[in-house]
């Protein structure tokens, strides 16, 4: 059985100002899920902070039929379901110095701030 994660877009603000709806969920399935760490520096420069999974996707992926760019449909403060637990997204997304090689890597911190 292959393993999936569900991605649902954190709501934000539309042109007029007023909170938007979140995007519909999208399930992707990952290259990789690693456990968490206590703590990992995410970024250039970034905070520490405790994560439950690493989720390993690849730089582009099959949706609505279509070749999609993964950074497209996972962002960072998205809501991010991994292994029945709901989490929050923090992407990075990295790439061969050609570009053409690479993944994009999911810190998935739980929502609850609990560990599973």
């Amino acid at each position: 059985m292959t393993e999936t994660v569900t991605v649902t877009p954190a709501a934000g603000i539309d042109s007029d100002g007023n909170p938007a709806n979140s995007g519909d969920p999208v399930v992707l399935t990952p290259l990789e899920v690693a456990p968490g760490n206590l703590l990992v520096r995410h970024g250039v420069g970034g905070d520490l902070t405790g994560v439950e999974f690493t989720v390993y996707l690849p730089l582009r992926v099959r949706f609505e039929g279509a070749w999609t760019s993964t950074e497209d449909l996972v962002r960072t403060g998205d809501d991010i379901l991994v292994r029945g637990k709901q989490c929050t997204a923090l992407v990075s997304v990295w790439r061969d110095r050609h570009g053409r090689r690479g993944a994009v890597e999911v810190l998935a911190r739980s929502a609850t701030g609990k560990a599973a």
